[in-house]
């Protein structure tokens, strides 16, 4: 076709209107809805015990969990702003302070004289977190797709921190208060896993082709 501005008319008329995006904090409320209760749903599937909060330092459980929720949330807010050009989002950087902070409540609660260790304890807390984020990790990715990314690493990166963050918030409802090393070294490998993963899977579905 040599005539362009008879081109420029047909793509026109056959182009669809584009339609917003929610606001931010609305698709992290959306996507919370819906991801929450089937991660709580695939939690179902891994044997895990409700968390007894009447245990000692249980208020410092209780802190763990605002904390985890908190980044978990700024990481999926964050990701949501990095896939829409022009939008400011929270860097690594700012989420730093909290998260070192969480780390250093875990440790904590890591006593001096710690339980016997069951076999396969550190490994069911690794399976509880990597299953229960499968199905937030598939929304997380979906939800992303709905208006791609320039930079899908980063995007997904932050995403994958958000999403274990929420599996960690989860877990603390059936975990002990106190940690063992294992359990502790377990969840940081999780939290990897689940970013990693993020990435690997996403990252053909998020790019801008």
């Amino acid at each position: 076709m040599t005539d362009h501005n008879l081109l420029i008319e047909k793509l026109s008329q056959a182009a669809q209107p584009v339609k917003r995006p929610l606001p931010t904090r609305w698709r992290v409320l959306v996507w919370l809805a819906i991801a929450w209760p089937c991660g709580v749903l695939a939690s179902l599937l891994v044997q895990r015990s409700l968390t007894d909060w009447s245990q000692p330092g249980a208020h410092w459980a209780m802190v763990q969990l605002a904390l985890a929720f908190l980044l978990g949330w700024l990481a999926i807010s964050s990701a949501f702003n990095m896939s829409i050009a022009g939008r400011r989002s929270i860097s690594w950087k700012a989420l730093l302070p909290l998260g070192l902070l969480w780390l250093a409540l875990s440790i904590l609660n890591i006593p001096r004289v710690e339980p016997p260790l069951h076999v396969g304890d550190g490994t069911n807390c690794y399976t509880f977190l990597l299953v229960v984020s499968t199905p937030m990790m598939v929304m997380m990715i979906a939800s992303l797709r709905r208006t791609r990314a320039l930079n899908p690493v980063r995007s997904l990166a932050m995403a994958g921190f958000g999403v274990a963050c929420m599996a960690v918030t989860l877990l603390a409802f059936c975990h002990p208060v106190h940690l063992h090393k294992v359990d502790f070294f377990m969840h940081l490998a999780a939290i990897a896993s689940i970013v990693v993963l993020t990435v690997l899977v996403g990252k053909r579905w998020v790019a801008i082709r």
